[in-house]
């Protein structure tokens, strides 16, 4: 069986578990393709018999580009697909199992089932708790659950391939996951970043030295140097993977709105009065 997996991942923790999966389908299979989200297209799932698709949470759903991909896969309403698909996540994983499952079957793809795990959180505003969330994860039990299941859906795609039939898989469908997931689609995203709840790219001229590690790590190839950073807002997806990684700290955001609605600064006082945590500064 002709396998492939898809994957999106920022700080290696999806990456992690997209490497376990391919080489277990790999020594199962004969053979497994590992592609990065950013070098796929769509119409590369033709050539594959089974698709795995990996992501990390994003606003408790898949990120823009993550969501676009499926959208854009070729139909295969006629004659169904196998599909699997695996999420990481720092805290909760919000609404994305379902969503990227409906995603996929709008297209034909049938989820046979699907994989998540705790990885690490980098994202600014959480950066600097104690611990860091999801801290020391994906871990090695993480990655041996994940081999197990690259095992696992290999037998049932051979099942659905063979016996053209599928049980399918349940997912996380809570209405207040859903509910919170639209308040940050891609559009509300957007939104979110002209008013300021989300904060705008604040870049500090004086100390950017236009080294382009900003423009060469963003996901969505949103920024582009003239002769600093330029950003194209419409594909930005919100990672602010630009201020995690640039190294003269630059980007000076204004995470206080988001930190003051998501009760951010509340957890930090109770988290110091109840357990004599201190939060440093990133």
């Amino acid at each position: 069986m002709r396998c492939c997996v898809i994957y999106f991942s920022q700080t290696g923790n999806t990456r992690q578990v997209a490497e376990t999966i391919q080489e277990t389908l790999a020594a199962q299979a004969g053979s497994c393709a590992l592609v990065r989200l950013e070098d796929a297209d769509p119409l590369l799932v033709e050539r594959y018999d089974l698709i795995g698709l990996g992501a990390p949470a994003f606003y408790f759903r898949e990120p823009y580009n993550v969501q676009k991909f499926l959208e854009e896969l070729p139909d295969h309403s006629d004659k169904p697909r196998p599909f699997f698909f695996f999420v990481t996540h720092g805290g909760t994983p919000g609404a994305i199992a379902s969503r990227i499952s409906g995603l996929a079957a709008r297209r034909g793809f049938v989820a046979l089932d699907f994989y998540q795990c705790l990885g690490y959180d980098t994202y600014p505003p959480f950066a600097s708790r104690v611990p860091l969330s999801g801290a020391g994860h994906p871990d090695l039990q993480d990655l041996k659950n994940a081999a197990a299941f690259a095992e696992s859906v290999l037998n049932k795609a051979r099942i659905f391939v063979e016996e053209h039939r599928s049980e399918g898989c349940t997912t996380p469908n809570g209405l207040l996951n859903r509910a919170i997931a639209g308040m940050f689609s891609h559009r509300a995203l957007l939104r979110h970043m002209r008013t300021g709840l989300l904060p705008r790219k604040n870049l500090f001229k004086e100390s950017c030295t236009k080294c382009g590690l900003c423009a060469e790590q963003c996901p969505t190839n949103v920024i582009s140097l003239d002769p600093y950073p330029v950003f194209r807002e419409e594909d930005c997806i919100a990672c602010y993977q630009c201020e995690r990684i640039c190294p003269e700290r630059a980007y000076k955001n204004n995470w206080v709105p988001f930190k003051l609605l998501t009760g951010e600064y509340l957890r930090q006082l109770l988290s110091k009065l109840f357990h004599g945590q201190k939060n440093p500064k990133p």
